[in-house]
C-alpha cells in the first residue's frame, strides 16, 4: 500500500502551527498524511521561521525532496505556505507579476513560475493572497474571544472587510494596512496580538470548509491538496 505524504514548508511558526493543528486533521479522512518544516533562515545557528531570500526557499526544498527520493511505499508532494506581503524580490518571474493590478492574477503568475523552477513534478506552490491574516479576517467573531475587551476595534475591522466586498483576500498589503497590521493596530491599545495562537485559534474555530468559501485563492489551494490522494 502506497502512503500519500505532503510536506508542507511553511514562511514561520504561525503558518507551521496552522498546518499542524488546522491543515493536517482536515487532510486526514482524504487519507493524506501531513509533514511540515519552518523554513531554515540561518541554517548555522538553527534558526528557522522568516522568508529572507528565494535562494533559501529553493535551497530547503531541494534538500527536503532529495531526502525523501527513493522511499518505497510512498508518494510525496510538497508545498509551501508563504505570504505574498513582502515576499523576496528575487522570486522567479517577480518583476512582472508585481505590476499587475490585479494581484490574483500577480499570485498565480509567482506561483507558475516557482513550480516550473522547482525540479519535482510533485510540487504545489501556494502563496497566501496577502498574508496569513486574511484567514483571521474570515472569523472576526473568533478573534473577539481571544481578545474579549476589544468588542468596538474589532467592529472596526468587520468595516474593513466590508470595505474590500468581504473578501479578506483583497485586503492590501502595504506596511500599515496588511491584514496582520490591522489586527495588530486595532488591539494593541488592550492587547499584544499573539500571531501563532491567534491564528490557530481562529481558523481552527471557522474551520477549512468556511476558510474555502470566503478565501477564493485558498480555496483552489486547498481543493488541490484534497485531490491528491
Amino acid at each position: 500500500m502506497t502512503v500519500t505524504i505532503l510536506n508542507v514548508l511553511c514562511e514561520g511558526h504561525t503558518e507551521d502551527r496552522f498546518v499542524s493543528e488546522v491543515l493536517k486533521p482536515y487532510l486526514q479522512p482524504f487519507g493524506i498524511v501531513v509533514k511540515h518544516r519552518i523554513l531554515m533562515t540561518r541554517r548555522k545557528d538553527g534558526y528557522a521561521g522568516g522568508l529572507i531570500s528565494y535562494g533559501k526557499v529553493r535551497n530547503d526544498l531541494v534538500k527536503w525532496i532529495k531526502e525523501t527520493s527513493g522511499h518505497s511505499g510512498e508518494r510525496n508532494y510538497f508545498t509551501t505556505m508563504f505570504d505574498f506581503y513582502a515576499l523576496p524580490n528575487d522570486f522567479p518571474d517577480y518583476s512582472s507579476a508585481i505590476k499587475h493590478r490585479d494581484k490574483y492574477r500577480s499570485v498565480l503568475e509567482l506561483e507558475s513560475a516557482f513550480g516550473a523552477d522547482i525540479p519535482n513534478t510533485n510540487f504545489i506552490p501556494y502563496i497566501q493572497l496577502h498574508e496569513f491574516e486574511a484567514l483571521v479576517f474570515c472569523g472576526l467573531d473568533a478573534l473577539l474571544y481571544e481578545y474579549p475587551e476589544c468588542g468596538k476595534e474589532i467592529e472596526s475591522l468587520r468595516d474593513v472587510l466590508s470595505a474590500y466586498n468581504n473578501n479578506p483576500e483583497a485586503i492590501d498589503d502595504s506596511r500599515e494596512t496588511a491584514p496582520g497590521k490591522r489586527i495588530e493596530k486595532a488591539i494593541r491599545s488592550k492587547y499584544k496580538y499573539n500571531k501563532p495562537k491567534s491564528g490557530t485559534a481562529v481558523t481552527k474555530a471557522v474551520g477549512i470548509d468556511t476558510l474555502k468559501m470566503k478565501c477564493a485563492h485558498f480555496g483552489e489551494w486547498i481543493t488541490k491538496l484534497e485531490s491528491l490522494n
